[in-house]
Parts: C-alpha cells; structure tokens; sequence
C-alpha cells in the first residue's frame, strides 16, 4: 500500500523562486543576524558593564579613602588647636594659685596672643558664680552660672577639662566655651574662655584642601558647631551611630546630594564633616566614562558590521549549496522519470501497435479496392468510413506519443492551478495497459467538488504515477489499486491503497528515506 498527500497553499516543486528571495531565506538572514548580533556584543556589553561597575568601585574606593585621609587630617589639626586651646585657659591657674581679680584682662591678652578666637575670660567661684571677668559682656559678672550645663559637668570633674557645645547663654550670641577646673586649697575653682563661632570656622573650614568641598563641627545630634554655607539650623543625618572610627558615607542636604567623611574628635563629643559634591567628585569618571561609551560605540558598529557581512557570507553558500542541492533534485527527477519511460516502454509500445495496425489493415483494404485485378466497384461511403478509421487510429497513437513525450522531457517546473483529479485520471491512462495486462483492477473514489492546487502538473503525475508503480510492483498480478482523492485539514490529498503484499515495520520506518528501494539491483528503486 502506498499514500501521498499535496497540499494545495504551497508549490511542491523546486526552485520555485530565487534562492536570497525565498521567504526561507529571509527568516533565516533574520534570526542569523540577530543571532550573530547577540552572539558578538553581549559578551562586550557584559564585559564592558562589568568593567564599568569595576572602575566606578576602585574610583569610589580611592574617592573614600582620600576624603578619609582629608577628613582625618583636618580632624587631628582641630584636635591640635582645641588641646593648645585648652592649655592656653589652664595656665592662668598659675603655680597652683587663684588668679587676682586685676589679672583677667592680663589672662585675656595673654589668650588673644596665642589666638584670636578667644572672645573673653572669667573666673568662677565653687558656687558657680562669676566672680571676675575680661572681655565685653561685663554685665556678666556676678551672675550665677551653678545651673549651666557646662559648669555642671567641668565641675563633675576632678581637675578636669569641658568643652561646651555652641549656645547662646546669658549674653544671648552664639558661643562656645572651653573651661578649666582646679582644686585649689580643697576648693574647686573654674576658669572659662569663650570662642568665637565664626573665627573657629574660618579655622575648621576646608575649602583650601578640595575644592567645592565644605568642613564644619557637629555635635553628638548632628547640629552644626560652626558656621555653615547652607542650612545652619538643620542637623545632619546621624549615620555615624554603632560605627567606629570616620564613617565616610553619601549624604542628602537639601536638594543636594554630598559624599561626605564624618571624622570623631578626640577632645569632647564633636565630628568633623567634610563634604563634597557628588557631581565635583565623580566628574572625572563620568568623563572617562564617556570616553569608554565614544570608544564602545564604533566598536560595537565594527562588530554590526562583522555580524552582516558573516551572515552575508554564510547565506551566501547556503544559497549556493541549495542551488547545487535543487540541481541535483532536478537531475534525480528526470532520471526517474525516464526510468519510468523504460518501465512503460512495453505498454506503450502495445498502445501504438494497436492503432499501427488498424492503419495498416484499413490501408490494405483500400489498396484492394483500387486494384483492377479486383475489378471491385469504388463504394465511397465505404471508403470514406475506412480513413475516418485511419484517422482515429493515428489520432490516438499520437495522443499516447504526446503523452510519453510530455512526461519524459526535461524542463522547469512552472507552478499553475490544476485539478487533482484530472492529474490523476491521466497518470492512470499512461498505466492502463499494464494493469490491463497483469490483470489490476482500479477503483476510483475521486472528490468531484475539490479546490484547485497551485502546483507543477508534471511533477505530480510523477508522484502518482511512482505510486501506481510501487502498487503494481506490490501486487505482480490479479489484484486492485484504489485511487482516492478528498479534502483533509485545509489540504488536497490523494491517497493510492492496493492490494499488494503490504510493507513490513521495517520497511515503513523506512518509506519515507529518499531513494529506498526493496528492489533489486537495476531495477529502479521503490517497492517491490
């Protein structure tokens, strides 16, 4: 039994259009070049975000560490000034005695000489009050100072040291105070000096190490000790809390964003910040960046270019070997039509005797009729009938010439629309004979209300004449071959069963293999 279908939305023929216009083709160049693409520049652009992502680390470590560095050295310069600072107040306590009441403005002078940030002096009783005191607030003294935070906590000390936050106090300017406590004679006596705010601003600030960069003082809560460019009043984050050392971190203030070095004080409760710009920090690497993205650019564009012309190359002799491959198919298909042509030499032969000797006995009748010896009176209607006969005759030894002709010489497919049915009753006249002869009966079962195929006439009545072929070989003699034709699943199909010896498992895994044959050795190929 053999079966073949054709479907009637897609040619079956080779070659039907050019090879780089074949729609085959053009998905192909497609997903070549996307998949080339992709191929070529992901591995570059994961390389090149991987070492985008690397530089910006190693920049933004080396940013860390020198603002680290900055911000450590500023903070020891500060630790400096307020140790000497310090010291300055504590050496009024002179050999271990009260300074004199006529000594402040003394002390005063003596402080402004080692710097000018001092703004007064005083001396304080152990009750707290101001006893004596240099500067220009004067109207401080006497005063009880027992409830200030500052006195409470230096006197909490045993000779101990205070440097006060920035406040207002009773003199109702910003300041801070460093004060100085010493037991003399069993009581504790305080001597204060304030700072100016704004003179130890100048000092902290830092606009002389980075540029654009900012230095200030904050307090254990983030308020500012010093005078600050922005925002004087608004403390800064604390991310410093459950970190040890300088904690260098990114900072929003305001509409700005910072990268700032937070260093701790070694003196009192204090942190230096400096800050700087992100957009002055990173500008070098957003410019090394753009060059990597100008240097990316074309060569990602030469890798494009690479990709199109590997693909160009590549399709190039694919479409070559296809050509080579529809050749070759060409070759294969005349071969095995004019195997067949050899096959049905006998029938056809027989095909065209016939008519041959029709011709010959009707051309002896009318030779007799006009020979004398015959003295035979020239009917007309009689003659006239015998090369009507003559005619019909070598009419249809040319139809079964034509016919053979038609199938045997070589050409280029041309699809047209075509009836299958047709196709079909014509491959069964060119096998008539021979199913004659060995005795095969053909059954028809023929759609009448089929669609048209878009198809080339002759490679189909090759298909259904290999079919009729592998049938007869199956059945040898006395047996019945059924032609169907019907629509299935969108298609036109065509199916020949026979009543032959049938195909073991083995065969039919193989039926569909190109050129398998159960023949034997010069005998074409198919089955039989």
């Amino acid at each position: 039994m053999a079966e073949s279908s054709e479907a009637e939305n897609r040619s079956p023929f080779v070659g039907a259009e050019e090879p780089h216009k074949h729609p085959y083709f053009v998905r192909l160049r497609r997903k070549l070049t996307w998949r080339l693409l992709v191929a070529y520049i992901a591995p570059l652009v994961l390389l090149a975000i991987y070492l985008h992502f690397q530089y910006n680390k190693i920049v933004r470590e080396g940013i860390d560490n020198h603002l680290r560095a900055v911000a450590e050295n500023q903070r020891n310069t500060i630790d400096l000034f307020l140790q000497e600072r310090v010291v300055n107040v504590g050496n009024a306590f002179r050999s271990g005695h009260v300074p004199l009441f006529d000594d402040m403005e003394a002390v005063l002078s003596q402080l402004r000489n080692e710097s000018q940030a001092f703004v007064d002096v005083g001396l304080f009783s152990p009750e707290g009050e101001l006893l004596t005191y240099a500067g220009p607030f004067s109207f401080l003294v006497g005063k009880s100072y027992a409830k200030e935070d500052w006195f409470k906590k230096v006197q909490a000390k045993e000779e101990g040291t205070f440097i006060s936050d920035v406040y207002l106090g009773f003199r109702g300017k910003p300041h801070f105070s460093i004060a100085v406590m010493r037991f003399i004679e069993g009581r504790p006596w305080t001597i204060r000096a304030s700072v100016d705010p704004e003179d130890f601003s100048s000092f902290v600030d830092s606009s002389h190490l980075m540029e654009e960069a900012e230095a200030f003082i904050i307090n254990a809560n983030g308020y500012r000790q010093t005078i600050a460019h922005e925002e004087p009043g608004k403390p800064v984050p604390v991310v410093w809390k459950g970190r040890s050392g300088t904690v260098v971190t990114e900072l929003g203030i305001g509409e700005t964003r910072y990268v700032s070095a937070i260093a701790p004080l070694n003196e009192n409760d204090w942190r230096l910040v400096v800050l700087v710009p992100t957009h002055q920090l990173y500008a070098p690497s957003r410019k090394t960046t753009l060059v990597f993205l100008a240097l990316m650019v074309p060569a990602m564009g030469l890798v494009v270019v690479l990709a199109l012309r590997s693909t160009q190359k590549l399709l190039t002799q694919l479409e070559a070997a296809d050509c080579a491959r529809d050749d070759l198919a060409n070759h294969l298909f005349n071969a095995a039509k004019l195997a067949s042509v050899g096959e049905m030499a006998a029938g056809v032969a027989h095909e065209i005797n016939n008519p041959l000797a029709i011709i010959y006995e009707e051309a002896g009748i009318m030779k007799d009729t006009l020979d004398p010896r015959f003295a035979r009176e020239l009917d007309v209607a009689d003659f006239s009938e015998r090369l009507d006969a003559i005619s019909s005759a070598t009419m249809r030894g040319r139809n079964v010439t034509r016919q053979l002709l038609a199938f045997s010489r070589e050409y280029d497919p041309s699809p047209e629309t075509l009836d299958v049915n047709e196709s079909v009753q014509r491959a069964l006249a060119v096998k008539a004979v021979e199913f004659k002869v060995s005795n095969i009966a053909v059954q028809l079962d023929l759609d009448p209300v089929l669609p048209l195929v878009l198809a080339d006439a002759n490679q189909l009545e090759q298909v259904l004449l290999n079919l009729l072929n592998n049938a007869q070989d199956a059945i040898e003699r006395d047996g019945t071959v059924t032609v169907r034709t019907q629509l299935f699943d969108e298609s036109v199909q065509f199916v020949v069963e026979d009543t032959g010896c049938g195909m073991t498992k083995e065969q039919l895994e193989k039926a569909l293999v190109p050129f398998y044959t159960t023949k034997e050795v010069g005998k074409g190929t198919g089955l039989g």
